[in-house]
């Protein structure tokens, strides 16, 4: 790792003059527009930077004016005049130059084109507003040529170059340059600029001049060009808005190239700094680059991976040298080298691997050749940060650095690159294992390493070899140049190539030091609790009960809590006075108790007269104490957010920095931080410099804003980090538990707060307060919300969970909030069990009284649906209501009557059928019918729980002989079993942890594939003998699979590694003592039954009490834990003492079920009453009453059709989840899909859907309306109104109606016939009443009709005129418009010929081949066209729906496919079905089959993708996420012309290797799901070529180009003309005109009233629509009348039904 650079290590680089800090803190916020002040450091500063500094700074200071400050930049320069008045703008100097005169030119700047009007009125309004410097305060400008830095320790070196001559040695510095004799003996200039990182240095062929690239980081890149002999600064161009990188120099010393952060690479004239080089093919950072020899071409290398090659004077992108994927670590392709004798260069990057490649091609280009490849060099430990060629070119080196240590290696270079005829055979095809290994053995010949110089203590980033290639210079981290022997790989010697100054540094430091500022706070809670009278105080307590502070950044929570005199107790943290003796301490409002100086003493508090006090002791205040990451740096970066999934803990990070998820992996951060683009972040020399620091304190752009400021405890501790080397001493966790305090706190007041306080403690014993950068969080937002520093405020009366977390490390406890109590009174419950007992003590600790016992009728019915899904029959409720045994005793024989009837195993069969996921889509019907019948038989013969899992876990063979291996079948994969197993039995929800460790658990990535391992070994196979060749499911896109498979340990298969890579043994996440499963003779356990003796083991802490809390809350409605499925530290039990009990019942009871439901259903708990008391209205979770729940989708549709007593058209709990009725009703009422074992996947609230499914739906009616059922042969056999009323509220409702409900339906009924008569006598009244008002009206209308067609018969002529004229005016718009595309298209064969001039068409990287689909089809079955030029164009409008394309092809090797969206006149201005004409595309899916008999179809997975265009947010990349949700943004290309066609191109995993011979089926789908814009017309392309992102020609368009203009054939002239013209914007927008809007004549507004008026004059007389009405009901009335008791007794089961007491369980 790298060296401790002792006490001076802290003190930063220091500018000769230090200017105080001050801030003003506010609220943050956007406030974008004109009312917004201008700000210097963000509106001006940019401005200046890209137009004026180049010419205008301290070491190119033009006119002596200088820019880079405000306060230069007012001044002005050598005319002694000011240039900014402040508040004046109209009279300053620099507004007069920079306005333009008549011709647009401008005395500023002199060569460029003048300020826009824009950037000149921003000038204007800052001067106006007083010119105002808001330059952050360590942001500002501190080094020049009379200024240069003062180093405390050395600089990073990131880049080294050797005169020509070699008599010098340049080092890039710290905002410098250092000219050094060749030899380190004398330093001889220092060439000081405006960039403050230097991230290459090179001096020119001639020795003249040093080109340097670097920059401000995250505010400016600059190239810098100086003469060597006058340390004069000869041109500088700043450029982007971050550092730039690799500078390289052209041979005839006329150009330099650089690379940038904003994915370009390009190039100057050194003459004037004028740009003659873009190329912006790369996808990410351009980070080196080089000229060939001839100074034709640029070579770059950038984070994308890739080495490409351009064209110097076309600036045109040639072709894609390689492509390197990383190993173990990230970042691309760093360093690029020149071959100095050969066409060749050298690269190297992220994998650790230096190749040769050659920059001419030889060889004809095939798929995977990677023929450009001419020597691969042994790798080198972690990433590769530079590389050189000797002159001679016999020698190469190369410098990486890995974990705090470097390498430096001198590698033989002296090689043939000629191609062996046997190689070069190779590569013109495609080769097998046998040939790659040959081409390995070639790669590997004649270059090895020499000499390797290991450098544990530091990091090694740059080097040089002399010109004489006797010396290899090497440096990096540490600031210090080692000269190595080439010949014999000896350091002969080294030095420091900066003075370092500690002293001085001291010294300046000690100027004008101001007291620290606090860091910037988060959210905070308002202090709005009762002020605590003393009166009402019995005393107080502190915790801790002693304090002792061993180092000076410590600090301890304070907590006090008076004990109340009424009972209770109460925080009164921020309410009491401190006291401190001795001055010790400091104590904030909130309590928070910091060290000021050693010594003894007493922390006393008081209020009122009460007063308590604690021992203080304090130590070591003054000594400095060194950071350790992992315990000091790691929790503060959290705490600022820096590693949280929203910032850079994401998964791909924010702008090419990544963290890993809440710093889980130490190793990796800190080699972002400290190694990463050469130490890119951190700066050693001057730490408040760090890029780390400055983005968060804002004095950089940074997205995430400040998150601490200058100064602070936090900036302080990351300060000393750096300044001490970024050293990670020990990647462990250092943290091994916290632990919440106060435990279990009861608030009495709804609107108190309790302060929690958090105490690590680590794994070497010692304990610290850690509060402040913990995460305490309160799960329940009804009842607490919580502020960022742990201060909780009761809302209203409750409980809540209160998680804690800290370094990964969590604790829990749960906050009560009383509220008002007073008058409440225990009363002692009676209990009929253990139950009971636990439960009533929870009821007396939170002041609930609990409801009685629920009647023996409702009792009846509730057992009867929660053990058996069905309500009870009238007799057996008879029966039970008239048995005279006493009340518990008959409800215990009821219980244990149901507990495993018939009922009983069909009702819990579906649950676990729900659970296993039994679904057709998954195992087919009959695979599922034998699924589901398997679970049954094991219900019914009450198969243990541990046993029924086990035979689950490590089933084996066919799913059809042995159908629990279904359950593989269904979790096809390692991971995917892994976390549905956990989930399932477990209630643990590992998927959370696949990709990093779990943010608000225990649990690790690492324990992720570790228990994955368990199911590795696990294979699937065709089960031939079952089902040959009969599949289920498949689609185009998506494979079939077999009917039936084999499950089997195959004894081979392991699990990789996400973030590793490596292969992860099988492992537990958590010791328990199980019984080592058993195994056949000679063979040992597999996997399989070890992870299920571990899972099923009576000591996991996890098995048992999942399931017993599932089976509680499947009867009380409410788990212990909820929800059921989710055990975390986060989500503890509501009564712990309840859940341990019930899971020790469970488990010593042999995990028998029944007796764990006959306990529970047994208990007075379960059978109290729905009707809730004053004491316990408000209660949720504490089982003090019943919880009314809505019957769950099956059981409401068996339960309805059981009391109508109609059949049923669906076994409602027996059909599969794909099954249905009609209507959907099951679906509407929440049935689980089954394609999760999550409890969630069921709904069982109240939506208004579900009750209109009931109200309205046809299920219900049908049921209530069957000639055949029960309720039909009811009121045939049963006379008398009063018992069939009876019978029917007792089939229903499960008990006997109320005399007044009777009396109700009876007097309902007795109305039905006269209501009858009476209406038919009321509708003839109506009738006749309505014929005069109707005749009247009638005439009326006749009268209007005339007098409207009179009105337009006057009008006609007038109108006929108009539009004759208005006509003609039309067709001489169009025929123009129609002209203009005429001309046009003349010149389309001109613009042909021009780009064929120009376009090497043996050099297109890359040939598209047009598809031509042979079908096409829509989901939503809408028209698809398949037009003459090969694309597909869709109808209709916004919507949602896929595209499937299929096509053939005898292509070979497919590397690639191609989206081209094209617009169509027929559409809204676009290629797309939407109104604006756009279109997004959320997911792409391909997959391809041979055509030969026998062929199994193959998906084509994606690797990459690129657009010509991406709207922001939409990128292209997201097509091929997995993700088929509506909300996927996917591809989308709004803000660029829609007009012409927009491209996405597809890079395959693996190329499809087709079939030459028989040809292949490629279908392609193309989801466009994304709200209401679908892609409305495209072509699909693809392609054999290696570089499948690169945008390229279509091939058949290359072919015609190909050819000379007079032997292209007449289609060849007009598809080229077609290609050419689609692209061209001009001709596209006139043939968009020519379309519109020309409008049609606009109808004639008059004729159109007079038209309206006669439409509506001659509609039909209106009848009365009470009327209407009227004849409806008295229709119905008649129908009903001719049963009128059948009719009532169906309306009365309609309404009992639809009551909440048939909906719910009560």
């Amino acid at each position: 790792m790298r060296h401790t650079h002792g006490f001076l290590s802290s003190l930063a680089l220091t500018a000769i003059a230090i200017s105080p800090i001050g801030f003003v803190h506010g609220a943050e916020g956007d406030n974008e527009g004109s009312d917004r002040p201008v700000s210097y450091w963000n509106d001006v500063r940019p401005l200046m930077q890209a137009s004026c500094q180049g010419c205008h700074q301290p070491a190119k200071a033009k006119g002596d004016y200088i820019l880079t400050d405000v306060k230069r930049l007012i001044e002005g320069g050598e005319s002694d005049e000011a240039a900014v008045l402040p508040g004046k703008p109209d009279e300053s100097l620099l507004i007069e130059q920079i306005i333009p005169d008549d011709e647009g030119k401008a005395e500023m700047p002199p060569k460029e084109e003048a300020l826009h009007e824009t950037e000149i009125d921003l000038l204007r309004r800052w001067i106006a507003e007083g010119a105002v410097d808001d330059t952050p305060e360590n942001a500002f400008q501190k080094y020049d040529m009379k200024n240069p830095p003062v180093y405390a320790v050395p600089p990073v070196v990131t880049s080294m170059d050797y005169s020509p001559d070699g008599s010098l040695l340049a080092v890039a510095g710290f905002h410098e340059i250092l000219i050094h004799k060749a030899d380190g003996s004398e330093l001889v200039g220092r060439l000081v600029g405006l960039s403050e990182r230097i991230e290459s240095v090179a001096f020119s062929p001639d020795g003249s001049m040093v080109a340097a690239t670097g920059g401000l980081p995250g505010r400016m890149g600059e190239v810098q060009v100086w003469n060597v002999a006058k340390k004069t600064l000869k041109v500088s161009v700043p450029v982007t808005y971050d550092t730039v990188y690799g500078v390289a120099w052209s041979p005839d010393s006329k150009l330099v190239s650089f690379g940038c952060s904003d994915n370009t690479l390009r190039a100057i004239q050194v003459s004037n700094g004028k740009q003659v080089l873009f190329m912006g093919g790369h996808n990410d950072w351009v980070l080196d680059s080089v000229f060939s020899r001839d100074g034709k071409q640029v070579i770059s290398v950038g984070r994308d991976m890739t080495a490409k090659h351009t064209e110097v004077e076309t600036e045109r992108l040639i072709d894609n040298l390689t492509s390197i994927t990383p190993g173990e670590l990230k970042g691309g392709i760093a360093a690029v080298a020149g071959h100095p004798l050969k066409d060749e260069v050298l690269v190297g990057g992220s994998d650790g691997q230096p190749q040769v490649f050659r920059l001419k091609r030889q060889t004809a280009r095939k798929i995977g050749d990677n023929a450009n490849v001419v020597r691969k060099f042994p790798r080198m430990p972690g990433r590769i940060w530079d590389l050189s060629f000797s002159r001679d070119g016999k020698r190469a080196a190369g410098v990486s650095s890995l974990n705090g240590g470097g390498t430096i290696t001198i590698y033989n270079a002296e090689y043939d690159s000629g191609i062996p005829g046997p190689i070069k055979n190779i590569f013109n095809k495609t080769p097998n294992a046998g040939e790659k290994q040959k081409l390995e053995e070639y790669w590997a010949r004649e270059v090895k390493v020499l000499h390797s110089v290991d450098v544990p203590e530091t990091e090694m980033f740059s080097l040089a070899f002399s010109p004489d290639g006797k010396i290899l210079a090497a440096s990096g981290a540490d600031g210090k140049v080692r000269f190595i022997e080439v010949e014999n790989g000896r350091v002969k010697g080294d030095f420091v190539p900066v003075m370092v100054e500690g002293a001085k540094v001291l010294a300046q430091r000690g100027k004008g030091e101001q007291k620290p500022l606090n860091r910037k706070r988060g959210k905070r809670a308002e202090l709005g609790e009762r002020r605590i009278s003393a009166d009402e105080i019995a005393s107080l307590s502190l915790e801790p009960g002693e304090i002792v502070f061993n180092e000076a950044n410590q600090y301890v929570q304070l907590l006090v809590t008076a004990i109340l005199k009424q009972g209770g107790t109460v925080d009164v943290t921020r309410q009491v006075s401190a006291v401190v003796g001795g001055d010790l301490l400091e104590v904030s409002a909130r309590g928070r108790v910091q060290p000021v100086k050693d010594g003894e003493g007493t922390l006393s508090v008081t209020l009122g007269n009460q007063k308590a006090s604690v021992k203080v002791t304090v130590n070591n205040v003054k000594q400095p104490r060194l950071p350790d990451y992992v315990r000091d740096v790691k929790p503060v970066l959290s705490r600022m957010g820096c590693d949280a999934g929203t910032c850079h803990g994401a998964k791909d990070g924010k702008n090419g920095f990544k963290l890993s998820l809440r710093g889980y992996d130490p190793l990796v951060d800190v080699r972002s931080f400290s190694d990463d683009i050469s130490a890119r972040r951190v700066n050693y020399a001057s730490p408040d410099d760090s890029l780390m620091l400055l983005k968060a304190t804002g004095a950089v752009p940074h997205e995430g804003q400040q998150v601490t400021e200058p100064n602070s405890e936090y900036y302080r501790i990351i300060r000393d980090w750096i300044s001490n080397g970024t050293v990670l001493t020990d990647p462990k966790p250092v943290v091994k538990s916290i632990e919440v305090f106060p435990n279990n706190p009861v608030i009495q007041e709804v609107g108190g707060q309790q302060q929690i306080r958090v105490v690590a403690t680590y794994k070497d014993g010692s304990k610290r307060d850690v509060t402040r950068e913990s995460y305490v969080e309160g799960a329940n937002q009804d009842v607490v919300v919580h502020d960022d520093y742990g201060l909780m405020t009761t809302l209203r009366r409750g409980e809540s969970p209160v998680l804690a977390r800290y370094e990964g490390a969590y604790a829990a406890t749960t906050l009560t909030v009383m509220g008002d109590r007073s008058g409440f009174e225990w009363a002692e419950q009676p209990a009929w069990g253990e139950i009971d007992k636990l439960v009533a003590a929870k009821w007396q600790r939170m002041k609930i009284l609990p409801s009685d016992l629920c009647s023996d009728e409702e009792f009846f019915r509730r057992i009867y649906l929660d053990l058996t899904g069905l309500p009870p029959k009238p007799l057996q409720l008879k029966l039970f209501m008239a048995d005279p045994t006493d009340s518990k005793t008959k409800r215990e024989e009821v219980i244990d009557d149901l507990i495993g009837s018939s009922g009983f195993v069909q009702h819990w069969t579906n649950k676990w059928a729900d659970m296993l996921m039994v679904n057709s889509k998954f195992l087919g019907g009959e695979g599922a019918t034998i699924y589901r019948e398997w679970i049954r038989k094991e219900v019914e013969a009450n198969t243990p729980y541990d046993i029924f899992v086990r035979k689950i876990l490590t089933a084996s063979g066919s799913n059809k002989e042995n159908p629990p291996a279904s359950y593989f079948k269904i979790h096809r994969t390692a991971d995917l079993l892994m976390e549905n197993t956990t989930h399932l039995f477990l209630a643990t929800r590992f998927s959370c942890n696949k990709c990093h460790d779990h943010p608000f658990e225990r649990w690790t990535q690492d324990q992720y594939y570790e228990i994955a391992a368990y199911f590795s070994q696990v294979k699937l196979e065709r089960d031939g003998k079952n089902a040959p060749k009969q599949n289920i499911g498949g689609t185009a896109v998506e494979g079939a699979k077999p009917l039936y498979e084999i499950t089997k340990d195959a004894g081979g298969g392991e699990m990789k590694h996400e973030r590793t890579g490596q292969i992860t043994p099988p492992a537990f996440p958590y010791l328990v003592k199980h019984e080592k499963p058993q195994a056949a003779p000679e063979k040992s356990a597999t996997r399989r039954q070890e992870l299920a003796a571990w899972i099923t083991a009576e000591d996991n802490q996890f098995f048992g009490r999942s399931y017993a809390n599932r089976i509680w809350g499947y009867l009380l409605g409410t788990g212990i834990i909820e929800p059921l499925d989710d055990i975390r530290a986060g989500n503890p039990p509501s009564n712990p003492e309840l859940l341990d009990y019930l899971t020790k019942q469970f488990v010593e009871g042999g995990f028998d079920v029944r007796k764990l439901i006959a306990e529970v259903c047994k208990s007075r708990v379960y059978q109290l009453s729905l009707t809730t008391n004053k004491w316990n209205e408000d209660d949720q979770i504490n089982f003090s009453h019943a919880q009314a729940r809505r019957l769950p989708a099956e059981v409401l549709y068996d339960a309805v059709y059981a009391v109508t007593g109609s059949a049923p058209k669906l076994q409602a709990k027996e059909i599969d989840a794909k099954q249905d009725t009609k209507s959907g009703l099951l679906a509407t009422l929440g049935r689980p899909s089954r394609e999760s074992a999550c409890e969630c996947d069921r709904i069982n609230d109240v939506r208004l859907s579900a009750v209109m499914a009931l109200l309205g739906g046809p299920d219900i009616a049908d049921a209530i309306a069957d000639s055949k059922n029960a309720i039909t042969k009811l009121v045939a056999e049963q006379k008398d109104d009063t018992k069939l009323i009876k019978e029917i509220y007792l089939r229903v409702l499960s008990r006997e109606p109320r005399p007044s409900e009777i009396a109700v339906v009876k007097a309902n009924w007795a109305l039905i016939e006269s209501d009858h008569e009476a209406m038919v006598e009321e509708l003839a009244k109506r009738e006749k009443d309505w014929e005069p008002g109707r005749k009247e009206l009638e005439a009326k209308r006749q009268v209007a009709i005339a007098k409207a067609r009179k009105e337009i018969s006057d009008y006609q002529s007038e109108h006929d005129a108009r539009v004759k004229r208005l006509e003609e005016e039309r067709q001489k718009k169009m025929e123009v418009s129609k002209r203009a595309i005429t001309e046009y298209e003349a010149t389309l064969p001109s613009k042909v010929d021009e780009f064929a001039a120009k376009t090497k068409i043996d050099e297109i990287p890359t040939r598209w081949h047009l598809v031509r689909p042979i079908s096409v089809t829509a989901s939503d079955k809408s028209k698809v066209e398949i037009l003459p030029d090969g694309s597909v164009k869709g109808s209709g409008g916004e919507r949602a729906f896929d595209y499937l394309v299929t096509s053939e092809t005898k292509l070979t090797n497919i590397t690639g496919l191609m989206i081209e969206v094209v617009p169509d006149l027929a559409f809204n201005g676009g290629p797309g079905l939407s109104k604006d004409g756009n279109m997004v595309i959320t997911e792409l899916q391909a997959r391809w089959q041979s055509k030969a008999e026998g062929a199994v179809g193959m998906g084509v997975p994606i690797a990459d993708a690129k657009a010509s265009f991406t709207q922001k947010d939409f990128d292209v990349k997201r097509t091929f996420d997995g993700n088929l949700d509506g909300g996927n943004r996917g591809w989308a290309i709004a803000g660029t012309n829609y007009k012409v066609p927009q491209r996405a191109v597809y890079k395959l995993k693996e190329p499809v290797k087709g079939d030459s011979e028989n040809g292949a089926t490629l279908t392609v789908g193309i989801l466009c799901r994304f709200k209401s814009h679908p892609a409305g017309r495209f072509r699909v392309y693809i392609t054999t070529d290696a570089d499948p992102l690169h945008f390229g020609i279509p091939a058949h368009i290359a072919d015609a180009f190909g050819k000379e203009a007079a032997q292209r054939s007449e289609e060849e002239g007009k598809a080229l003309a077609a290609w050419i013209g689609e692209s061209d914007v001009e001709y596209q927008n006139r043939r968009w005109a020519a379309k519109g809007p020309v409008p049609p004549v606009p109808p004639d507004k008059k004729l159109e009233e007079l038209q309206k008026a006669l439409k509506y004059v001659e509609a039909p007389i209106e009848e009365d629509s009470r009327l209407i009405r009227f004849r409806k009901d008295v229709e119905m009335s008649a129908r009903q009348s001719k049963n009128p008791r059948l009719t009532a007794a169906q309306d009365l089961t309609w309404a009992l039904i639809n009551n909440p007491s048939f909906l719910f369980n009560h």
